[in-house]
């Protein structure tokens, strides 16, 4: 009875034993598969570059047709857009594919369900395989980004086909017009190119010979402070580059930043509307108050220049005029001629007092001389004449009110008078002009909106 309870106690004790040895003889059995899995793919992968049958010193089909490279770009973000540097800083993920024989490898057969068709290694095995030696012909400066490490990609199919993409950020030039500024709208280029191997050797496409209908170019929803920048606002174009050494295959793509104006409108062009405003002020206040106007046209022409000096330190420093510089031009010279107008009206005051003293002087010799003859009724002419005169405080006797010579009272300025219509009319007739061809020059008016599928210039491509 002892033996039998012995026996069913040691039972469960040798099933659990059991089934631990058939876990750890599955176990074992895995990883040795796969240790016998990643032998096989080390295999395949040292065989692919063997010395004897690979040399990455030359390229696929050498001698023979050139290399199809087919590129995409997927843009991240787009950091700068600099007038006074004159360039772009853009960051992406750039793709190339193409194919190499020398890498096809079949298929691998691991003792899976699904062969392996394709294998995906890392980044370092690229620098043992050739790769196409794509440059960027208008960068100023790049860099790969390496946080946490290298933003690399490699992918090898059956057929020797290769993929790569790399993430990088380059800043490229832009040769900017600033004519129509602040209404412009620049076209920044980005040029891809093979160094060293000429069409015969390379010819780049839009992701690949035979797709034409492949979107090259991706992007991210991208918010720019200063410019509008959607979708309609990139550019692919091929075409063959040619200088002393050569024809070279070329990708371009092109950024077309339409600049938007608002902040200049409030920062520029109103303040300066408001000076040029604020100098027609003088015309309404008495030419005797010479502090007054003349605080009014210096402090004009200062915030003015202080305005002209502003604007030119954010931009390069070009030959040509710009459209703000002929606005804020046009408003510092009707500031200066409203300063000016009042030295022309203090002068003709000081004029006509000399001429007053002048003819007082020559008509009190000629009272002494000449009876005094009273009217013998009331002139309201005269009477008139008497009360308009209020320029001089002393009183004025009915003898030299009617003497002729003393119509030179000081009135209102016939000059401010006329200003006051004048220079208003010519700051309106200056505006309507200056804003309507300003932008019709830049196919900003409504009717230039059916114009926008045009606004991709495509370059032909020459095959050699």
């Amino acid at each position: 009875m002892g033996c039998l309870s012995t026996s069913w106690t040691s039972l469960p004790i040798s099933l659990f034993l059991l089934l631990m040895f058939i876990i750890a003889r599955q176990y074992a059995l895995e990883t040795e598969d796969e240790q016998i899995n990643t032998m096989k793919l080390s295999e395949v992968l040292d065989k692919l570059i063997n010395n004897a049958t690979y040399d990455k010193r030359l390229r696929p089909n050498y001698g023979g047709k050139p290399v199809d490279v087919g590129i995409t770009i997927h843009v991240s973000s787009i950091s700068a857009v600099s007038e006074v540097d004159m360039d772009f800083t853009l960051d992406f993920y750039m793709r190339q594919t193409w194919q190499d024989p020398r890498l096809a490898f079949g298929e691998v057969d691991l003792g899976l369900p699904n062969k392996i068709s394709s294998l995906t290694v890392g980044v370092d095995y690229l620098d043992k395989l050739w790769k196409p030696d794509t440059f960027f012909p208008n960068e100023k400066r790049s860099f790969f980004h390496v946080a946490t490490t290298h933003n690399s990609f490699l992918r090898i199919d059956k057929d020797g086909t290769v993929y790569t993409s790399q993430r990088l950020t380059v800043t490229a030039t832009c040769s900017m017009k600033l004519q129509l500024f602040p209404m412009d709208s620049q076209r920044c280029k980005l040029e891809i190119e093979s160094y060293a191997y000429s069409t015969d050797e390379i010819a780049y496409y839009w992701c690949s010979r035979d797709n034409n209908n492949c979107t090259g170019i991706k992007k991210e929803e991208i918010e720019l402070p200063s410019y509008a920048f959607d979708d309609r606002n990139i550019c692919m174009n091929r075409t063959v580059f040619k200088n002393a050494s050569g024809s070279y295959s070329r990708l371009i793509v092109t950024f077309i930043f339409d600049r938007e104006s608002g902040f200049y409108m409030l920062q520029i062009f109103l303040p300066s509307g408001l000076v040029v405003v604020i100098s027609w002020v003088s015309f309404w206040i008495n030419r005797d108050s010479a502090p007054s106007r003349t605080i009014i046209g210096v402090m004009t022409i200062l915030t003015e220049t202080h305005l002209m000096t502003g604007t030119n330190r954010r931009l390069p420093p070009v030959s040509y005029i710009k459209a703000v510089d002929v606005y804020l031009g046009f408003s510092y010279l009707l500031v200066v001629l409203a300063l000016i107008e009042y030295a022309f009206v203090a002068y003709t005051k000081k004029k006509n007092e000399d001429r007053k003293r002048k003819e007082k002087r020559m008509g009190g010799g000629s009272e002494r001389r000449q009876p005094i003859q009273t009217p013998a009724a009331p002139d309201i002419v005269t009477d008139a004449r008497l009360a308009e005169c209020t320029c001089n405080s002393m009183p004025v006797s009915i003898i030299a009110v009617m003497q002729k010579k003393e119509k030179y009272c000081l009135r209102h300025s016939h000059i401010d008078i006329g200003s006051r219509f004048f220079f208003p009319l010519t700051f309106t007739i200056f505006n309507l002009l200056f804003w309507i061809i300003l932008l019709a020059k830049a196919k900003r008016l409504p009717f230039f909106s059916d114009i926008e599928q045009f606004r991709c210039i495509n370059f032909p491509f020459h095959d050699e």
